[in-house]
Parts: C-alpha cells; sequence; structure tokens
C-alpha cells in the first residue's frame, strides 16, 4: 500500500519508526503518535495499550483537509481577534495605571474595587484570544508543499484545535439525505465522536466504542449507572453517570484515561432523578444542577470553581460543547438554548426553540437543535443570522420522540434518539456559489 517514500510535497525516508524496523510505514498511531508498519501495529503502544491506528495515507487527507478548513476559519476571525486584543490591551493598562496612581482611600472606593475583581478575568480572555493570534499565525506559516507526509501531520497533531474559529456558512447550502438508517435499537442517551473516527456511544451500564458504521469494538462498564453523557476532551472521555437503581437520584461524573479507558477521577454531583448532562470546554466541566436551576462548574479533576444561574432557568438539561469558548444548555420549559461564554462563565446569548431538547455544534459552527413539539431539527448559523428546520419524513417513521444527543462524522449526522436507538442521517453542505 505505502512505498518506503512518502510524497507529500518534498519526498524524504518513510520507514517504519520502531526501534530495529525497516519496513515501509502503514499507520499512524494517534495515541503515540508514532508511524509504523502493519507487523509493528499489533504490537502494545505505551503501557499495554494497542496503537490507535489511522492508515497513513487516509491520514494525510484528513489532516490537510482539515488544515484548509480551519485555516479558512482563522484567517476570517484574525482581524476581529486583533481588534478585540488592542482594546483588552488598551483597557489593562489604563486599569493598572488607574489603580497605581490611587491614594489609600481611594482604593476603598467601590469603582477601584470593581477594577481591581475584574482584572483576572481581563488578563485571562487576554492570554487566550492571544493564544488563538499565534494558533493562527502558526498555521498561516505552514507551507503543506515543502513538507513530507508525516512531517505535516506530525504539525497537524501538536497544534491546538480546541480554539476553533468558524466561518459562516449560508444554511440554503446545508441539506439532509432522504435515509435515515437506525444503526442500533437499544436504549441511548449521548454520543461523540473521537479522533480517530470511532464512535462513543452512551447507554446503560456504560458505553460503547463503535466504527463509523456502528460495529461494537469496545465496551466500557459502568455497572449501575447509566451513562447520560459521554464527551471526549484532550485524550479522556468525561461521562456524566446516573444510578439506575429504583428510588435512587444519585449522580457522578467518571472520566476514563485513553487508549485503555481506565477510571482515572470521578466526582459526586447534586441529586437528580432524571436524564441530565455535562459539557466540557476550557479545561472546565459543565454539569447542570437542575433542581436548582443552574449550571455547576468545576476543574477537570472535579474541584468546584463557580455556579452558573440565569433568572430564566426553569428546566436545564440537555447540554454539549460549543467550540471554541462556550457551552450549550437547553430549557425546554422556557424553551430557549443558551450559550455560555467558557472565557468568563457569562451568558453570551440565547435564542428560542419551542420544547428544546438535544443540542450539538458542529464542525461549521451551526446549532443544531431536536424541537421535540413539531419533531423538526432546527439548525443555527454559528453567527446566529440564519435558522433553518428540517422535518425529516423517515426519521419520524421511526417513531422518535426524544433526541438527546448529537453528533457529526464524516459527512453524517449521527443523533442518539434515547428508547429508539442510534441513527445517521446523511449531511450535505453545496459549494459556496
Amino acid at each position: 500500500m505505502t512505498t518506503n517514500k512518502a510524497k507529500g510535497g518534498s519526498s524524504s525516508s518513510a520507514d517504519c519508526q520502531t526501534e530495529g524496523c525497516d519496513r515501509p510505514i502503514d499507520w499512524y498511531c494517534r495515541y503515540c503518535k508514532g508511524f509504523i508498519c502493519t507487523r509493528c501495529s499489533k504490537k502494545p503502544c505505551g503501557d499495554e495499550a494497542q496503537h490507535q491506528s489511522e492508515d497513513f495515507e487516509e491520514m494525510y487527507k484528513l489532516c490537510t483537509n482539515k488544515y484548509k478548513e480551519y485555516l479558512d476559519g482563522k484567517n476570517s476571525a484574525v482581524s476581529g481577534l486583533s481588534q478585540q486584543q488592542k482594546r483588552l490591551q488598551e483597557e489593562l493598562a489604563s486599569d493598572i495605571k488607574r489603580m497605581s496612581e490611587a491614594t489609600p482611600e481611594q482604593l476603598a472606593s467601590p469603582e477601584i474595587i470593581k477594577i481591581t475583581a475584574d482584572l483576572p478575568r481581563k488578563q485571562k480572555l487576554l492570554q487566550d484570544i492571544s493564544k488563538q493570534l499565534n494558533q493562527a499565525e502558526a498555521f498561516q506559516s505552514v507551507d503543506i508543499k515543502s513538507m513530507s507526509q508525516q512531517e505535516f501531520i506530525t504539525v497537524f497533531d501538536k497544534l491546538d484545535f480546541d480554539g476553533y474559529v468558524f466561518a459562516v456558512t449560508d444554511l440554503d447550502r446545508i441539506t439532509l439525505g432522504e435515509k435515515c438508517e437506525v444503526i442500533s435499537d437499544k436504549k441511548c442517551y449521548d454520543l461523540d465522536v473521537i479522533p480517530s473516527g470511532q464512535i462513543l456511544i452512551g447507554k446503560k451500564d456504560g458505553f460503547d466504542i463503535c466504527d463509523k458504521n456502528g460495529k461494537v469494538l469496545r465496551s466500557v462498564k459502568v455497572n449501575g449507572f447509566s451513562i447520560t453523557t459521554v464527551q471526549y476532551y484532550k485524550s479522556k472521555i468525561y461521562t456524566l453517570a446516573k444510578d439506575y437503581t429504583k428510588d435512587s437520584k444519585k449522580r457522578k461524573v467518571m472520566v476514563f484515561e485513553m487508549p485503555n479507558y481506565t477510571e482515572s477521577a470521578s466526582w459526586s454531583l447534586p441529586d437528580f432523578g432524571y436524564i441530565s448532562m455535562l459539557a466540557v470546554n476550557n479545561d472546565k466541566v459543565y454539569v447542570v444542577d437542575c433542581d436548582a436551576k443552574k449550571v455547576k462548574v468545576y476543574s477537570l479533576t472535579g474541584k468546584p470553581i463557580s455556579d452558573f444561574s440565569h433568572s430564566g432557568f426553569i428546566d436545564p438539561i440537555y447540554m454539549s460543547s460549543c467550540p471554541p469558548d462556550g457551552v450549550l444548555v437547553t430549557d425546554w420549559q422556557t424553551g430557549l438554548v443558551y450559550k455560555i461564554n467558557c472565557m468568563n462563565d457569562q451568558l453570551a446569548w440565547e435564542f428560542k426553540v419551542k420544547e428544546p431538547r438535544g443540542v450539538f455544534c458542529d464542525k461549521l459552527g451551526n446549532i443544531w437543535v431536536w424541537a421535540r413539539k413539531s419533531k423538526e431539527l432546527v439548525l443555527r448559523s454559528s453567527d446566529g443570522k440564519q435558522t433553518k428546520s428540517f422535518s425529516h419524513p423517515e426519521l419520524l417513521k421511526t417513531g422518535v420522540d426524544f433526541i438527546t444527543g448529537f453528533s457529526m462524522s464524516e459527512g453524517e449526522l449521527w443523533l442518539a434518539a434515547y428508547s429508539k436507538g442510534v441513527m445517521r442521517i446523511e449531511m450535505n453542505v453545496a459549494p459556496a456559489k
């Protein structure tokens, strides 16, 4: 399949990186970041784990396409980020000057106290913006044609894609295929796609790892608990586990290390007797505290950080990450979808959907919501200026009532349809005119 030369622009040696092996490269491991041959791919990959092997040439194509997509989004956002960076720098310089020139009496004034309290937030926001600009500069400086395939894959995998900035897509370009494929008829709550392309499916007593066709490759057992959220974040799997024994309202966060899916952390949550969800972004874990009508914010290891409250909350239940800087919450009672800005944990925006349930932010930055009352998939553009609804006849024929989770894989929309199982629908994006 592969020769001993990997041609991505300039040719370079492409021998297996396993010590003592000089066979041609066939695979790239997403875990150890190694380029290996087929024989060596069957050997353990650190800590006796199996390699997370990706076809070498397919991985290069994936990286190239994702790089170009990412770069387009970054280029469109650099100007706005630069202006925001300049404004924050000027504000911080002015604030620090006012604090340094203040008399002891003035330091106790409400105005100076407010400036002092707000200083860490502005400094953190400036750091985040500067980080995104540095990432954009790094991408802009990469010359794909001058790099070998393995050099480009290595650069691609080292760069942080959590700071994705989206270009707005005309929703008229987005259509759904007519077919709705039932992948599994077993009850499920949530799903996500990991970088290898495998699908995580949250269910009763644990979660499954499936291939892109829904075949179960591995099951992770969590006996006595339903996994109502499953999310990949920085080589770990974050789950919300609900005790399903009769009359129990116990919940907890459980974190699993890849590639062995061993539990590495867990912590208890406020009780709640029904489905609830979490979302992870900006190195924080956001969990709905439904009875208290708020969202609790934790560190990645479970240390409480803060609470997010909103006067409009009645039943905040469903959540999803919203890169680059947010998490989404739906409240079916108020008919509102909220975005929380993870930079400052403040409300970014809200919009109305009749009885919203599951919610998801796709790779184009668009927001998908299941509107239970109208049985429609509602799509909102990344800038909030466009909305579009899809009533899908084949989906409705399955008898679907709740869609509790979404994900996207290779142009297909995957749906966690609760009691109706897992479904997928092809999504098409027409070329821009």
